[in-house]
This record gives C-alpha cells, structure tokens and sequence, in this order.
C-alpha cells in the first residue's frame, strides 16, 4: 500500500506480473498497459480475485492487434480532484500512468474509470508519442463509452491502438504497413457512416476514437476519412458547446425561433451541412465564460478543429475556413484566461494562424494570409526549439508557406531570401527519422521555392537545389508511407530537371551562335512551366 501522488488516496500496486500478462515478443512494436477502472476492494482478503470487468473487455478487444503485447497494471488510477488547475491534473495523471507503465517497459496504456452508478466508461489513452508538445492540447482527451461491451467499442479501442502503432513507427515498409492496417478499420466504419450509423448506442467515445484514428491518417497525407470523421463527431461537439454557451435572448417584441433539435445532438439531415456548420460557429460565439470550457471539451474541440485544418490543406469544401478560425481562436482566449502553458497557447495560435492562412488562400485574400502570417510569428516567440523542435519547425514551416501564399496572391517574386533561411531554420530542429512526413513536407515547399524562382530567373543554382530539395523529400515522404506525397514529389523532381536540361540546351545554343539562339529555348523553357 502507498499513498497515491495522482489520487491522493490508497491504492494497490501490484507492479508484479499476473497470470494475464503477457512477455515481450521480438516482433512486438508497442507493448501497451491495461490499469484499473475501478478501485480494488482493499477490505478484501489477501489473494482474492478483485474483478475489473472493463479491463478485460479492453484486454479482450486488444488481443487481436498484429505486433502488440498487453500488460496488466492491477492499479487505479484518478486526478486529483483536488487540484486548482483541471488540466494541470489531467497532464500529471496522465504523464504519472505513463511512468508507471515505463516500470513495465511498456509506452502505451489504457486507463480509466467506470461509473458504479449506469456502467458508463471513461477511457483515457497515453503514450510516449502522445506527450509530444504536437499533441498537447489532445492529452485529456476522454472516450466515453455507454455500453463497454458494445462491439463498437472494441473496434473503436482497436482504432486507437492501431493508431498509436502509426505513430511510433519507423521506417517506409513497416510505416506502410501499420497505415493499411489502421485505414482498413477506417474504411469500415466509414462505410456505416455514409449509410447514416452515427455510433449512438455505445457513446460518444467510438466517433471520438474514428476521429482521432482520421487525424492520425491525414499527418501522413491521407485525408480520405476526414469528412466522415467531422460528419460523425459533429453532433456531440455540438452538444459539448452548447453546453456551455449562453442561452440566446430574444429581442423585445419578437418571438424568438426554435433551435433546430440538432442543436442538442440528434441526428440532423446529412445535407443540412451549412445548417450544422452555422449553427456550431454561433454556439462557439455565445461562449462569455471561459472556465466551463474543461479539459474534456479542449481536447474534444482541439481535434475537430484539427481535422477542420486538415480538411481545409485538402481543399475538400466539408466546412469553411471561418469555423475553423472560431474554434482555435476560442481555445486560443480560453488558455490564455487559464493561465495555461506556453506550449499550448502557441499550438493553438500555430492552428488559428493555420486556419487563416488556408481561408485567404482558399479566397484569394492576402491580407487574412498575412493577419495568419502574424499568428505564426507569435507563436515562434513563445516556445523553445530545441525543446520543442517539431513545434517549432511546424510553426516556421506555416509562417514561411504564409509568405509565399501571400506573395503568389498579389503576383509578385517569392521574398526567397527572406523563406528560404525560415525553412531551413525548420528543418535543423526536425530530425527526418523520428518526423519524416513533417520534414518532407518543410523540403518540398523549400523546393518549391527554388524552383519557381529559379524557373523565373533562368537559376541554373536554384533549379539544382530544387532538384536536390524534391529528392529529399520524395525519400522522406516514402518513409512517412505517404505515397500520394511522394508521388508529387517525385512530379517536381521530374519537372526541376527538365528546367535545367532546357537552360542546359540554351546555354549550349547560346555559345554555339554568340549569344543569338535564345529565342527557341525561351519558348521551350515557357512551354514547361
């Protein structure tokens, strides 16, 4: 027996193998933990069996997974409810589960807690990758579940193992693997959703979890699953805020209009998508009271908005730019009231700079890129790069990309001295292995550069670069298992060389005639671009 530092009370620690648990194989990618979701009977005499019923149905959903190895953790574990600071307490939960579990040697676990009273579960999700300062603003994020035994639940518990396989590993061949395998439990569910299945009867948790499972996809290029996972979460996002937003007053002398019933969370017609959107940005607008917005919300919020960014890179048209900029510009002003950490704040203020910079580029509106450009440069001056160094090198790769949008906007040449050194500042703190698909992406928009410039100003130097520049990315982007990605850049490849075999030709032209032979390259080197 010890006194919890997360709880606060007595519990048992039970750091000794079970009979359940499970050895390390050599093929084992992610060896995961499965804790208490409710206290052990400790009046109960010693050698007793202390059932925990969820924690075998999430052990039982679990076994099925390829190159995962479970663990038992006979702990419960809580956040302190005393803490001043609500998600002070669910970081040092989650981060005091997350050592526990290192005891094991494992780097995942699922933890928890199920209500006495209706059945109903609390699940929580935490890994070595999910402390990420990437994802900060998602570690509360909870999995609320109706009926534990539901099989939507167990595939939504697969959905997010799955998920956490993608992202810890390493490698094109095992990377892709680990994707196909996620994207086939994806492709499933989004099958019912298209057919109207909203995942109702086991709880929110399952569309949280089919979201969280589309995020993680569309990190490495496949935003396929992107419009079904904002269709699916929609309605319970909706209920969240509406929760907590101010009631509507009607003006004096008129009567005022009955909310929709899909204000609350029922099912809506699925063509009623600018209805739902407008609806939501309103709920967003009529919040006055900060503090309600607790941790479960953030996160909540944090990925819808997340997949709203995603969905927006893709230009997929399911929801606007001005709903995405509502969302993180309200987190963005709940963390700062809260007193909340700088890492936060500056992802938050990275995602709203994200949103505005695809808005105005979607708009053709330089100056809403350039308030988004301004975003970006407050985020930088908030964080740390060499302890935060992929935030850091997502943040300057957004304020670079804001520049150059702004500049292809107003027609005019790409400040390349003034981009080039923020992508490579982007670059030095993203290590390629353990972030392929950010750093690719941070190459192939310096290659870019190079490549239009160089094209415009007939830059034997910059073309080479770019060429340089497109290789590197393709390698990384086959290494993230993003296959659309690095297609494209083998595209840029192609077209970097064909640049410089025609400046090539001109040059040669140009010596043969004594400088008289440019007027056929030059409809050549056109013709190309």
């Amino acid at each position: 027996m010890f006194k919890s530092l997360i709880t606060g009370s007595d519990t048992v620690d039970d750091m000794g193998d079970g009979a359940g648990d499970d050895l390390a194989a050599d093929d084992v990618l992610c060896r995961y933990g499965i804790a208490r979701f409710t206290a052990a009977d400790t009046n109960a005499h010693i050698g007793a069996d202390s059932a925990d019923n969820v924690s075998e149905l999430v052990s039982a959903a679990l076994k099925s997974v390829p190159e995962t190895s479970g663990i038992r953790i006979d702990q419960f574990f809580s956040p302190n409810p005393d803490a001043a600071d609500l998600f002070q307490a669910i970081r040092e939960a989650q981060l005091g589960v997350l050592n526990v579990a290192h005891r094991k040697d494992s780097d995942t676990v699922f933890w928890g807690r199920e209500d006495p009273g209706n059945g109903y579960v609390d699940l929580h999700m935490v890994s070595d990758a999910l402390t990420s300062s990437l994802y900060d603003l998602m570690l509360p994020q909870t999995y609320s579940f109706r009926q534990p035994s539901h099989a939507d639940v167990s595939e939504a518990l697969r959905v997010l193992l799955n998920a956490q396989l993608v992202l810890k590993s390493r490698g094109g061949e095992q990377r892709a693997l680990q994707i196909a395998r996620l994207a086939a439990i994806l492709e499933d569910l989004q099958d019912r959703v298209l057919g109207g299945d909203t995942f109702s009867q086991a709880g929110a948790g399952v569309a949280l979890a089919y979201g969280f499972g589309a995020f993680v996809l569309s990190e490495t290029g496949d935003r396929s699953y992107c419009a079904t996972a904002l269709r699916v979460m929609e309605p319970h996002i909706r209920q969240m805020v509406s929760d907590i937003a101010d009631k509507p007053t009607a003006a004096a002398g008129k009567t005022k209009t009955a909310a929709p019933s899909g204000l609350k969370g029922e099912a809506l017609d699925g063509n009623d998508q600018g209805g739902q959107e407008n609806q939501l940005s309103d709920l967003l607008d009529r919040i006055s009271d900060f503090s309600k917005v607790d941790p479960r919300t953030t996160a909540a919020l944090a990925l819808y908005g997340s997949l709203v960014n995603w969905s927006l890179v893709a230009n997929l048209k399911t929801r606007s730019g001005a709903l995405a900029v509502a969302i993180w510009r309200m987190l963005e002003r709940r963390i700062e009231l809260s007193m909340g950490s700088p890492v936060d704040r500056a992802l938050s203020i990275c995602k709203l700079g994200e949103a505005m910079v695809l808005t105005g580029k979607d708009k053709e509106d330089a100056s809403l890129v350039d308030k988004g450009a301004g975003h970006y440069r407050r985020a930088l001056g908030m964080i740390n790069a060499r302890v935060h160094g992929p935030l850091y090198a997502t943040i300057a790769y957004g304020l670079a990309e804001a520049i150059v949008s702004s500049a292809t906007i107003r027609d005019v040449t790409i400040p390349d001295t003034q981009v080039v050194p923020v992508f490579q500042a982007a670059l030095k703190v993203c290590t390629r292995r353990d972030h392929p698909y950010i750093w690719g992406r941070i190459m192939f928009a310096l290659a870019t550069v190079y490549l239009t410039n160089g094209n415009l100003h007939k830059d034997i130097e910059m073309l080479t670069h770019a060429r340089m520049s497109y290789s590197q990315s393709y390698e990384a982007f086959t290494e993230a298992g993003a296959k659309g990605a690095a297609r494209t850049a083998s595209g840029g490849y192609t077209r970097s060389e064909n640049f410089l075999s025609q400046l090539g030709h001109r040059k040669a032209v140009m010596d043969a005639t004594g400088g008289n032979g440019n007027a056929a390259t030059d409809k050549d080197t056109a013709d190309a671009s």
